[in-house]
This record gives C-alpha cells, sequence and structure tokens, in this order.
C-alpha cells in the first residue's frame, strides 16, 4: 500500500495525517504508550508530508500476546481447582468467618447490591451486542458469542462435583430466593458475561474495557452476596476469563502493530522528521522493519517492536527455560521498554568498543504501545543473501575479525546468524541486531556465537573454509571451545532448519573442529 499524508490544519483532516485507509480504528484500543493521535498530527505538520509505503492492514491477526493470556488464564484456572480440592474447606469457612459482618447489612441493601449489579449486567450485555449489530461489527460480536459459549462449556466441566461450600454470609432477602437456590445458574451467568467481555476487550478501547470489567466484577459480588460461599465464583470468573481468550486466539484481534504513519509521528517528536518511510522485506526477527528517508538526507533503518514482539520474546525464553539446557539466559527483562533501551545500550557501546556496527540515531515511541529504534542505514545485503560465490576467504576472515573483537570485549551478540551479518557496498562487514545481546558475557554465551557462525558460515562455503577461516583470526583454542554448543539446541531456527536440509553437516563439523588443522 502506498500512502502520501500531506500536512493539514490538525481540526480539519486528522484522518489523512495519521491513519491507513481501512485501517480499524480498534488497533489502537490497546494502550497508549507514545503520541496520541492530535499529537501525531503535530508532530507530522511540524515535519511536512510523508510518505508511507506498508503493506495493506489485515482486519484481524493473532498475536503471541493472546497465546500468552490463554495460558496464564488455564494456570490460574487450574490452581483453583486444586486448591478446592486441596483445601476447599478450609477456605470457604474461614472466607465465611472473615465476612461474618456483612450478615448485619439490611435485606432491602442486600436486594439493592444484587439488582443495581445484575441490571447493569444485562444492560451491558444486551447493550453492547445491539451496539455491534448497528455499527456491522459482525466479527467483535462473533468473538463475543464464541467466548461466552467456551466460558459456558468450561464453567460447566470445571464445575461437575460438589464443591465445599459455607452459608451465605448476608440475611436471605425473600425477593432473591431464585439466586440462592439456583447458585449452578449464576455460577454460570458470571462465566458467560466474562466470556464475552474478554473476547470482546481487542475490538473496543480502554475505557469501555475497563467498565465492562468493572460490571462484570460487579456481578461476581452480588452473586457472592446471596449464594452459599465457595469458589465457584472465582472459579466461573476464570473459566470464562479462559473462554474468552481462546475465542481470541480463535478468531483473531484487531492489527495492534504500530502504522508507518505512527511511526514517523514518534520520529518527528524526537527530532528526527522523515520524508519517506518504507517496510522492508526482512528477516528481522522480533521486530518490524522500516527503512526511511529523513528530511537531512540521511537513509535510515527503523525497527518497531510492539506487545506482540514482547509477548513472542516471553514464549521464546519460556520454551528456553523448558528445555534442559544450559542456554546460558539471563532473566527476561520485566517492560518492553526497558528491552528496547538495552539494545539501544549495547548497540552504542559496541560501537564505541571497537565493532563495526550502523550508529544509533534515536529512539521514540508510537502507538499502540509500540517502541521504535532507528540507525543509520548501509548501502548493502545481509550475508543470507549474498551468493555463496561471492563469499571469498578474504570476507570470511573480515566477519571473524569483528567477532575477535566482540570476544576480547566479550560482549555476546547471541544471534550470530547470516542476516545479521551485513556486507556494505564496499566490501567492509557490519555487525547488527543487539536485541538478544549481553555485556560482560559468559564463556558459554561467547562460545555459542562462535558455534553459531561456524554452522551458519559452513552452510555456505562448506566446513573446511569455514573452520579454516575461523581458526586463521580466533584461533584453534575458541574454535575448540564451541564444540560443545554445536548442538542443534543450540543454534538458532534459521540455522537449524539449514541444516535439516543438510544431513550429516553437523556431525562432519563437529569432527573437523575436533581435528584442527596444524599451523
Amino acid at each position: 500500500m502506498i500512502e502520501r499524508a500531506v500536512a493539514q490544519p490538525p481540526a480539519r483532516h486528522p484522518s489523512a495525517i495519521c491513519s491507513s485507509p481501512g485501517r480499524s480504528d480498534a488497533s489502537g484500543a490497546g494502550g497508549r504508550h507514545g503520541l496520541g493521535v492530535g499529537e501525531v498530527v503535530e508532530a507530522v505538520d511540524a515535519a511536512g508530508s510523508v510518505e508511507v509505503h506498508e503493506s495493506p492492514p489485515v482486519v484481524a491477526e493473532r498475536s503471541p500476546a493472546d497465546v500468552v493470556r490463554v495460558g496464564v488464564a488455564a494456570a490460574s484456572l487450574v490452581v483453583v481447582v486444586v486448591v478446592q480440592w486441596i483445601g476447599g474447606h478450609f477456605l470457604t469457612d474461614n472466607t465465611h468467618d472473615l465476612l461474618r459482618g456483612l450478615d448485619t447489612l439490611p435485606s432491602w441493601f442486600v436486594t439493592l447490591i444484587v439488582a443495581v449489579t445484575w441490571l447493569a449486567g444485562l444492560i451491558a450485555f444486551v447493550g453492547g451486542a445491539v451496539v455491534a449489530v448497528a455499527h456491522k461489527r459482525w466479527r467483535a460480536l462473533g468473538s463475543a458469542v464464541l467466548g461466552g459459549v467456551l466460558g459456558l462449556v468450561i464453567a460447566s466441566l470445571v464445575g461437575l462435583g460438589n464443591p465445599p461450600s459455607a452459608p451465605p454470609v448476608t440475611q436471605k432477602p425473600e425477593a432473591l430466593d431464585w439466586f440462592v437456590n439456583h447458585p449452578t445458574a449464576t455460577q454460570l451467568t458470571v462465566a458467560i458475561l466474562a466470556g464475552v467481555v474478554t473476547a470482546a476487550a481487542p475490538w473496543v478501547g480502554r475505557t469501555w474495557r475497563r467498565w465492562a470489567w468493572v460490571v462484570v466484577l460487579g456481578v461476581v459480588f452480588g452473586r457472592m452476596m446471596v449464594t452459599p460461599v465457595d469458589l465457584a465464583s472465582l472459579r466461573a470468573l476464570l473459566a470464562g476469563w479462559l473462554g474468552g481468550a481462546l475465542a481470541v486466539v480463535v478468531l483473531g484481534t484487531p492489527p495492534r502493530r504500530a502504522s508507518g504513519m505512527s511511526i514517523a509521528g514518534g520520529l518527528a517528536a524526537v527530532g528526527v522528521p522523515v520524508k519517506r518511510i518504507d517496510q522492508a522485506s526482512l528477516d528481522a526477527r522480533g521486530s518490524t522493519p522500516y527503512f526511511a528517508d529523513a528530511r537531512d538526507g540521511r537513509r535510515l533503518f527503523v525497527k518497531a517492536l510492539g506487545r506482540d514482539e514482547r509477548s513472542a520474546d516471553l514464549l521464546f525464553r519460556f520454551y528456553r527455560w523448558l528445555v534442559p539446557r544450559d542456554l546460558g539466559d539471563e532473566k527476561g527483562y520485566r517492560s518492553l521498554r526497558r528491552a528496547v533501551e538495552h539494545e539501544a545500550l549495547v548497540a552504542l557501546a559496541a560501537r564505541d568498543l571497537g565493532v563495526r556496527t550502523p550508529r544509533f540515531v534515536s529512539l521514540a515511541t508510537a502507538d499502540p504501545n509500540s517502541f521504535v529504534l532507528v540507525y543509520e542505514g548501509i548501502d548493502g545485503k545481509s550475508l543470507d543473501r549474498v551468493e555463496a560465490d561471492q563469499v571469498d576467504d578474504e570476507l570470511l576472515r573480515a566477519i571473524w575479525d569483528q567477532v575477535r573483537t566482540l570476544r576480547e570485549r566479550r560482549l555476546a551478540h547471541r544471534d550470530l546468524r547470516l542476516a545479521n551479518v551485513f556486507v556494505a557496498a564496499d566490501g567492509a562487514v557490519w555487525m547488527i541486531d543487539f536485541g538478544f545481546s549481553e555485556l560482560a558475557a559468559s564463556d558459554t554465551l561467547l562460545a555459542n556465537d562462535v558455534a553459531e557462525l561456524l554452522a551458519a558460515t559452513s552452510l555456505t562455503v562448506g566446513v573446511d573454509r569455514a573452520v579454516a577461516a575461523a581458526e586463521a583470526v580466533i584461533g584453534p583454542e575458541a574454535i575448540a571451545s564451541a564444540l560443545p554448543r554445536l548442538q542443534p539446541w543450540a543454534l538458532s531456527g534459521a540455522t537449524r532448519t539449514a541444516l535439516k536440509e543438510r544431513s550429516g553437516h553437523l556431525d562432519e563439523l563437529r569432527t573437523r573442529v575436533q581435528s584442527p588443522v596444524p599451523a
């Protein structure tokens, strides 16, 4: 898609400046870390027109964040069920004693609370469906319906049996006999509401999401006031959350990636105005890459990282934590901001320490919930796009010369696949993408860098040439230290995939490393 945005007065045409045609306005519903719509307008207005070239936005997409939510909801539900099974009587009896003071509330007040909370739930449920139909939000409506159905099914399954309970904590109002006599029905109602709200949440704004959950929690509170004290309300709430989360995974959510125009606005706000931005077709794991032309004439490389990339990183780290191997991973960062700032720090440090890497330009924010890293662009191409006959021994030694500098400064790159080795038009070798890197790295991480690059380059030029070039620059001892890491589990996904097509290649590489050629 090609979009040209021309600066106009904000009050007249904000959508012409900030929005991509056909992009759902729910895409910014995930919260706010960067500029708002008006602020993007002002930033782009100050910079002038921006031409954006990017792929057309999709109606819905599946996100790693949604998978994480399913895992957390399922784990929470399992914990509650196990706790109920092990110590349900203890919890319900003590909870009843803790809430005993509520039995002094007059019955009319209890009736009022239950009536208000459940009436609010009914209005929200029916009103939301009417609004969705009126605005033809069929995908959002379908997701909500599926979430409610799945919440009902899951709550029915986990509610089987006779869970422990204690008497109600309030006086029994005659007007609420139905609630007291039908606790299972009210429990399933809670699960349906929670499933509907969870599944519909990605399609509405933050304010509406918050009020929807206030209504759901109010319904839960109203139920707990008049039904026997048990874990059924909490169990139903978690069952609905899990059902809604599953519906989101099945049907997808609105796009939550920052648009090219939002990125341009973020860059202008930090003093890096651009006149053109193009989405790049590159192997950029963990980010969405762009090329941009700055107004001062510089060519820039831009990486946008958002909530999806953060969730994917968490899933990746969890998977590596489950692997019974010493991968040398440090604890993950508590937020996307900290992770992006770490990458910027390592990029700056690597350049100062003598590694040839693109100059860091700036860090910016962009809606929704995204951060943008900007580097000076390089004219050339990554090693995975260089023809094998163009990779000579001089180029291989130049690559290992950069690795030697990394090792001397104990800086582990941790992702030295071919896509992250860049060959400039003048033949110079550049190291890019320090998103997974570590300063003051351990011997394990440094050895893993050698193993990764040995395996990757040997697939291109052959085992003997790859090992000989490495030995000539970093020495046989450094090569030997990588031998325990020449295992599929220690290598990147791209390298493992390539090795699967070359049966026996890794064994040949290990044999060659074990038998260095005498100098």
